[in-house]
């Protein structure tokens, strides 16, 4: 109650969100290492010793901060006239703020997605903001049953890329929702509701709104002509999210590329695209402004560039389709770098025809097929020695796509008394065959060496 009364909020009924500008000057918080609202949302934190207060929902719009003082009495500075943007600030919060001390920017409710939310908060029990509504009246204790048995669908609770602060699941058969409410610390609640006339409307108009309208697709870059294009595709706005990693639809143009060509004709010009959500995350990080459109991408494949090999070239500055098409026929790839490098450090020679295809690699996959290692490390310190071999599998794809693959061979030693000492050489050769013996005569000397070593090591 005591929290009720001080932040003006019952959580029965969510309240507007607002971003406002805040003076510090006219805030004029107690000299400390926090700063808070009156009503004590966190805006700034420090320790004795930092150069400058981490901030907590806020950013510094004009001026700057510092900290000031000695250990013992070490508190957050700013200079005179500094305004911080503070984010997602509940109404009720700004009545307890000193007057003319913040400026209102824009509302958090002006997005069609907000009146969900809202209803959401009411009739799920799924928080708002950083409204958190009590567990509604009719609340089951959840079935973790029903979870094993797979029957649960998911409901969205947010547009694409953006984090909500609950999970819902609908069992149609069952009649029953599941949610999951989020807390600090990976606390949270669990229970199950029985699906009302109400809510099955409201998850109706969580999957319209969140998962398949114009406002759904533009938070993931697409226009509107592009979300028309997509709209009854396998492309949703949350397969659009996941393709980020490695390309992006923002025009009726890249929508028309993407599904002009099959999910499998993209794979085989060197393009991993799948529809399916959850995808393409090994690649890079979804930063719309650092992938390539899907029709800049479509001009690279046919130009026989794959994905790795478009982004290893806009990595190194050539971030147009004409800079990227011209600059490929002169860069060697990283796979035919890493050939070369394979070819030119083994101690067997590798036939020429082999290195001349290799110099066109395009993609390189190594698979470590077999190791060996044997340490020895005497008492009391880090004095000791070792030896390793390593059996590797390279997969070079070609411009062709046909593939070749280079078997290497790599054996190591180190050794640390009073000094560190490390060596190691490598045989590659072209046949699995003759990987596999020369494997297997390579560990036979070095058991032999471990032997002699250890026997030498035990007697001294």
């Amino acid at each position: 109650m005591e929290i009720s009364r001080k932040l003006r909020r019952d959580g029965r009924q969510a309240v507007d969100h607002l971003d406002v500008h805040l003076s510090l000057d006219l805030l004029s918080p107690p000299p400390a290492l926090t700063v808070a609202l009156p009503t004590g949302e966190l805006l700034m934190s420090a320790e004795p010793g930092w150069a400058a207060p981490q901030l907590h929902g806020c950013s510094v719009f004009y001026g700057s901060l510092s900290i000031e003082g000695a250990a013992g009495d070490s508190r957050i500075a700013w200079k005179p006239g500094t305004r911080i943007l503070v984010e997602d600030v509940p109404t009720t919060s700004l009545d307890s703020l000193p007057p003319h001390s913040y400026t209102i920017l824009r509302s958090r409710t002006s997005d069609p997605g907000d009146s969900i939310r809202r209803e959401a908060f009411t009739l799920l029990g799924t928080r708002y903001r950083s409204d958190i509504p009590p567990v509604p009246d009719d609340a089951l204790p959840a079935d973790p049953q029903r979870e094993a048995s797979r029957v649960l669908s998911h409901v969205p609770t947010e547009y694409p890329g953006l984090t909500g602060a609950a999970e819902v699941f609908i069992d149609h058969e069952g009649g029953v929702l599941a949610i999951r409410r989020y807390g600090c610390n990976g606390r949270g609640t669990q229970y199950d509701l029985p699906v009302t006339t109400e809510r099955a409307e409201l998850v109706n108009r969580m999957h319209q709104e969140f998962a398949a309208s114009t406002t759904a697709y533009a938070s993931v870059g697409a226009g509107p002509e592009a979300a028309s294009q997509l709209n009854l595709t396998s492309w949703t706005p949350l397969a659009l999210r996941s393709l980020l990693p490695l390309m992006r639809v923002v025009d009726a143009e890249d929508a028309t590329v993407l599904t002009l060509r099959s999910p499998e004709s993209w794979r085989r010009e060197g393009w991993e695209v799948d529809p399916s959500p959850n995808t393409h995350v090994a690649l890079r990080d979804a930063n719309p402004e650092r992938v390539w459109r899907a029709s800049e991408a479509a001009a690279l494949a046919v130009a026989g560039i794959s994905a790795s090999r478009a982004y290893e070239l806009r990595d190194s500055g050539f971030s147009t389709v004409q800079a990227a098409i011209s600059e490929h026929s002169l860069r060697p790839t990283e796979a035919a770098r890493t050939a070369h490098e394979l070819i030119r450090a083994s101690e067997i020679p590798v036939p020429k025809e082999v290195s001349a295809a290799l110099a066109a690699a395009q993609r390189h996959v190594p698979e470590v097929a077999d190791a060996w290692q044997h340490e020895y490390r005497r008492s009391c310190g880090p004095d000791g020695w070792g030896l390793w071999a390593k059996l590797t599998c390279h997969t070079f794809t070609l411009g062709d796509g046909q593939t070749s693959t280079l078997w290497d061979v790599t054996n190591a030693w180190w050794a640390i008394s009073d000094e560190g000492e490390e060596a190691q050489s490598c045989c590659v050769v072209v046949g699995e065959d003759e990987a596999r013996k020369l494997w297997r005569s390579t560990c036979r000397e070095l058991q032999e060496l471990a032997d002699g070593l250890q026997q030498v090591d035990t007697c001294s």
